[in-house]
């Protein structure tokens, strides 16, 4: 049977599929922002310990009492570009999500457990270690849901997969056999671990400029994070491209050149990062390491778009105008924006320097 006739018809926009795109990749953006922060500060507070003991208390005192929030922002923003992704790639993502519907519905309860086990953390004294399991059991959870999320994606990409679903009708397929999987999943994981020092360098920053004098060494620790995770990420990067099929980065096509720049872009970008940090001056550092997340979210859209290539063209979509829904979307996602600044504004000036 040919993958091809699997692919179910794709509904009519209402507006044309270039708006939809922006506004996917800037939600995406967004996303990828606050689960970088979220999951690789939990991973910080987690594995700190086991070196520097009770010293890392402090840092874990923080870090816990902002995971509940990052936790609720990263799940919050992931709605947006979630229905986007729907709109412009349902026909692949439908077909996906049923494929491995079991991990895919488990996704609510592993989510759930996650944000009690944070909170927990919150809660109890870390000092006993028994802080430590709870964090631990959430950050395997959340890596859990990342490695789900992963593999929905491989196999949107890859219909010729789900051929497998005429041996298999369970709904528990996943895509081991995508050479990419695990270096993209690691990949991942390792720019959360990275950005998530320098949410922590950022944070203890902005305290200092505050007048709060208990953070330099969290400032430092949180630098040397994102310089030694960002290093280890260079290797899982090279293993991630040597993974792909030859026409993600073949020059000779549209989309290979764009994700060749966007590659090369985001090296470009992340060695003055990596610099500034490593000098002290935090605030340049977040402004190029955002650039960076920035192009790797423009390089992830133009890999799915090369891996969809036989299959789909976002040019091929049925377009039936109709303006008015966009339009008041557009009016509550500004005003939901002016609104959650707004919030993150008064909870931080509420808080007292100590």
């Amino acid at each position: 049977m040919d993958a091809v006739s699997l692919i179910p018809t794709p509904d009519a926009l209402q507006v044309h599929w270039f708006w939809l795109h922006l506004l996917l990749t800037l939600t995406t953006f967004l996303h990828f922002v606050a689960m970088n922060i979220m999951l690789g500060a939990g991973f910080i507070a987690f594995a700190t310990p086991f070196w520097r003991g009770n010293d890392v208390m402090p840092l874990n005192a923080h870090i816990a009492k902002t995971l509940p929030y990052s936790i609720a922002f990263t799940i919050n923003l992931g709605v947006a570009p979630f229905l986007f992704l729907q709109v412009l790639y349902g026909q692949f993502l439908y077909t996906s999500s049923v494929l491995m519907a079991v991990y895919w519905l488990s996704i609510v309860g592993l989510l759930i457990i996650s944000y009690y086990a944070v909170y927990i953390y919150r809660l109890i004294d870390d000092k006993s270690g028994l802080g430590r399991l709870f964090i631990g059991a959430a950050l395997l959870l959340l890596l859990s849901v990342s490695f789900l999320f992963s593999n929905n994606v491989s196999i949107m990409q890859m219909p010729e997969v789900w051929l497998k679903y005429f041996s298999d009708r369970t709904g528990w397929l996943l895509n081991s056999s995508d050479p990419a999987l695990i270096p993209r999943y690691l990949h991942f994981i390792a720019s959360a671990v990275a950005i998530g020092g320098l949410a922590i360098a950022l944070y203890f920053e902005i305290r200092k400029r505050r007048g709060a004098t208990d953070g330099e060494e969290w400032i430092k620790l949180g630098c040397n994070w994102f310089m030694v995770a960002t290093i280890i990420n260079f290797g899982f990067g090279f293993w991630f491209l040597g993974a792909l099929p030859e026409n993600a980065y073949d020059p000779a096509t549209l989309y290979g050149k764009l994700f060749f720049i966007m590659i090369v872009g985001s090296v470009v970008t992340i060695i003055p990062s990596v610099a500034y940090a490593q000098a002290g001056r935090i605030i340049p550092a977040t402004v190029w390491a955002l650039a960076t997340v920035l192009l790797m979210t423009l390089a992830r859209d133009i890999l799915r778009l090369t891996y969809l290539k036989p299959y789909f063209s976002l040019r091929e979509l049925p377009y039936e105008p109709q303006f008015s829904p966009f339009l008041v979307f557009l009016i509550a996602f500004v005003g939901g924006i002016y609104l959650v600044g707004w919030m993150l504004k008064t909870v931080w000036n509420a808080k007292e320097v100590t």
